[in-house]
């Protein structure tokens, strides 16, 4: 029994030793002058020699004191063993400013394993923090909560930038106070922005940060990629939460039942950002390339040919794919000038895009199917693109290779029943003639000939021909004049047009919704609403906002109701564009729906 338990302890023991050695040192990122807190090194297996950095700049108040802890599971009848030895040092900041830890070195086995570094701030702090310790922020002596130790703060990258370029808005909390948990929220719509979420923690985790110089728990709430639709100042709204705060109670007031419960007691506490407002600047005009798609960001390209060597009426891919950084989103397929003799299809698309704190990135590839109908040499020349750059603050254009293509004459074809016949190879554009003194086809048959020398003047004939043209250019007069009174009233010819423009892109939307094509079906309301507004106003899209769009409409007697209601089929589109799970048939059907009867209000309410 004895001998067995002895294979079992070597057995566990092998087992661990045979894991990766893990060595990792924590500690807070920022501390006060003259506040102790403890510095860890926590290794997964057993070792000797442990070499520390010195502590310039901090007193070594205690340590090393060591600990050890193991664990064993099991799961699906395997069983595991894990083990953890902790290095806990005490110290204290004695003078202000940032400190580089160099990694700390242990032996396992004779070989040497170094943990990570750290970078510590210490700054300058209220006096009563020196007796605190820990690895949380000093929380208020007294129970009130203010703005100075609860608010929130919506921090972005940048504040001015190109149209095109983005930015990352980052939605904080800042407390001194001991918060419990979180209620209601609203988030800021982030009007006259594309959104795109970079992923975060899904619990909020709180660390220690300095906001003009003093000590805080912070934690991220949630972090956008912004990409500006407009020039101009666009403003953030604020961002607004319910903090349940734990307080202690003091005082005379306490009952029972608080010294049961540790005398404390949530509060519930409302806290609001303040709005941030973004300068959006319009790109250059000097030196804009012809042609510019409006790409803005970092990018390479490529292009490739599936074979340069063919029979004629066979299929060929050429592909187009752009690599790198920016509003990939928006990258729409370049213009190529295949030869006249190729059949080309709309290109297939391919998008590869992830979003994180430093911008979207990723592949977008463009791939063209041709046929090439006639035998010959042919050259596809070398497409042509152009961006504006972000580092350098102006525009590049790159080039794909030019590619030959020799295309054979194919004089055999199959046919339905596997077998093969003769193909009629066509003659090429370039070889057509005009025929000279030829042999001419003579036709046969009922060739319905009249005798010459028959009158034509006084004939039905005749007279219709001189009667017709005149009633033709009268009713052309007539309606030419009608078109030109009516289209000398700009505004009322836009307002005309605008539930026929609407209607358009609402029956595309109705096209994208039977596919279940959510992106594209939210995208044409959007236009369909935005253009609608834009005719019926009178004012260029490109300075129709929500803003300007409210006092128009309140000049037109259009109720607050009819106008919120509009608001909120934007909001929903622009939400569901960037919020995959809510894009039901159903919920698409709603929006279709409530997009036709508002715009049908609107009409009523505005008039021509």
């Amino acid at each position: 029994m004895k001998r067995f338990v002895l294979i079992i302890l070597l057995f566990v023991t092998s087992f661990a030793y045979s894991q990766d050695v893990v060595f990792k040192a924590s500690a807070p990122n920022v501390v006060a002058v003259g506040e102790q807190f403890r510095l860890s090194y926590v290794i997964n297996q057993s070792g000797s020699n442990l070499q520390i950095p010195s502590f310039t700049g901090f007193d070594l108040l205690m340590g090393p004191s060591t600990s050890q802890s193991s664990q064993i599971s099991i799961i699906n009848g395997k069983r595991t063993q894990s083990k953890s030895f902790t290095y806990t040092y005490v110290l204290e900041g004695v003078k202000s400013g940032k400190y580089q830890f160099s990694p700390a070195t242990i032996t396992i086995d004779g070989k040497k394993y170094r943990s990570n570094a750290l970078a510590i701030e210490v700054v300058k702090g209220n006096s009563d923090a020196n007796q605190k310790g820990g690895t949380t922020a000093q929380a208020n002596t007294s129970n009130s909560v203010t703005e100075k130790n609860l608010f929130l703060k919506v921090d972005v990258s940048r504040r001015s930038l190109y149209l095109g370029e983005s930015l990352l808005a980052t939605i904080k909390i800042y407390s001194k106070v001991d918060l419990a948990n979180f209620g209601r929220s609203k988030f800021p719509a982030f009007s006259g922005f594309l959104t795109e979420e970079v992923p975060t923690a899904q619990n909020i985790t709180l660390a220690r940060e300095t906001y003009n110089g003093e000590i805080y728990n912070v934690g991220v709430i949630r972090k956008m990629l912004l990409f500006p639709q407009h020039t101009g100042e666009i403003k953030i709204d604020p961002f607004e939460l319910e903090c349940i705060v734990r307080q202690r109670l003091t005082g005379g007031g306490r009952s029972a039942f608080d010294d049961f419960f540790g005398n404390q007691r949530e509060v519930r506490v409302m806290r609001r950002s303040k709005p941030v407002t973004i300068h959006v600047k319009e790109l250059p005009q000097e030196n804009k390339p012809i042609g510019f798609s409006g790409t803005v960001g970092n990018v390479t390209m490529s292009t490739n040919i599936s074979t340069d060597t063919l029979d004629a009426n066979e299929a060929i891919t050429y592909k187009v794919t752009f690599s790198g950084s920016g509003n990939l989103k928006l990258l729409s397929a370049p213009k190529v000038d295949f030869p006249l003799d190729f059949e080309s299809y709309d290109p297939k698309e391919s998008r590869k895009i992830e979003t994180s704190e430093n911008g979207m990135y990723g592949t977008v590839g463009f791939e063209y199917v041709l046929i090439p109908r006639y035998g010959g040499e042919y050259k596809i020349p070398a497409v042509r693109f152009s961006y504006f750059d972000t580092k350098s603050k102006s525009y590049k254009t790159i080039f794909g290779k030019e590619y030959s293509v020799f295309v054979k004459k194919g004089d055999t074809q199959v046919n339905g029943g596997g077998g093969t016949v003769n193909a009629v190879q066509s003659f090429k554009k370039e070889e057509i003639r005009q025929v000279g003194e030829d042999i001419r086809y003579l036709k046969t048959g009922d060739l319905k000939l009249k005798k010459s020398g028959v009158p034509f003047f006084g004939t039905l004939t005749y007279w219709l021909s001189l009667l017709i043209p005149f009633v033709i250019f009268v009713l052309g007069a007539i309606l030419n004049r009608r078109r030109i009174k009516a289209n000398a009233d700009v505004v009322k010819t836009k307002n005309r047009a605008a539930t026929k423009m609407a209607r358009k892109r609402l029956k595309m939307a109705a096209t994208a919704l039977k596919s279940r094509n959510s992106e594209l079906f939210y995208d044409e309301v959007l236009k369909a609403l935005w253009g609608y507004m834009s005719y019926k106003l009178n004012i260029d899209g490109a300075e129709l906002n929500r803003d300007n769009m409210s006092e128009l409409l309140m000049q037109k007697n259009v109720t607050e109701d009819l106008q919120k209601e509009f608001i909120q089929i934007l909001d929903a589109c622009e939400f569901a564009r960037y919020a995959p799970g809510s894009n039901s048939d159903q919920e698409m059907g709603k929006v279709y729906t409530r997009s036709i009867e508002v715009i049908t209000k609107l009409d009523k309410a505005i008039g021509s």
